[in-house]
């Protein structure tokens, strides 16, 4: 497994544990209902097919990044997709989970009413990113929330604060995300 891999994964892992999922014995994330999420899965919108590519060149992500689920392993009640470039990665995640999951998760801090356009939202950061280089942003949508997650990468020659990046990225991807 690669370094983009690896830290694309504990990133992802990381998001979904926040953001409404348990482990089980095996360490494998698993939603925290204990419903049938299936039909739910299929129904959400879906980031991988619903951003054109040139969004993401708007955004300044390399289209051809593009990662489907987390670290490639699609999780049950989430649709969720990464690009990267040499700076930063950037996750999009859509889920049937309300805004107040994500506030009322332990290890989510520092949340911030937001406003991005027409849309309202909310930025918080992870107790567990002492580095300070991820920044989630949670929107409502019909469906529940869409997030948009940027992660700076430790090696990018162009430090930008991952909140800024976020909001920017966000600008751009809210004409598309459903309603």
């Amino acid at each position: 497994m690669g370094r983009r891999t690896t830290a694309a994964m504990a990133v992802l892992g990381g998001m979904l544990l926040v953001a409404g999922c348990g482990t089980d014995s095996a360490g494998k994330a698993t939603p925290s209902t204990s419903t049938d999420t299936s039909a739910g899965t299929a129904a959400l919108w879906d980031p991988c097919t619903a951003i054109p590519d040139s969004v993401l060149l708007k955004v300044g992500v390399d289209p051809s990044s593009k990662e489907s689920g987390a670290a490639g392993v699609e999780e049950p009640g989430w649709k969720i997709c990464s690009w990267d470039n040499s700076d930063f990665n950037l996750a999009v995640f859509s889920t049937g989970i309300d805004v107040d999951e994500f506030t009322s998760k332990s290890g989510n801090v520092d949340f911030a009413d937001i406003r991005v356009g027409e849309r309202s939202g909310v930025r918080y950061h992870r107790s567990s990113d002492k580095g300070g280089y991820i920044c989630d942003l949670v929107f409502p949508v019909e469906q529940g929330t869409v997030s948009v997650m940027v992660s700076n990468r430790v090696s990018s020659k162009n430090k930008v604060d991952p909140c800024v990046r976020a909001d920017a990225a966000a600008a751009t991807l809210l004409p598309v995300f459903p309603g």
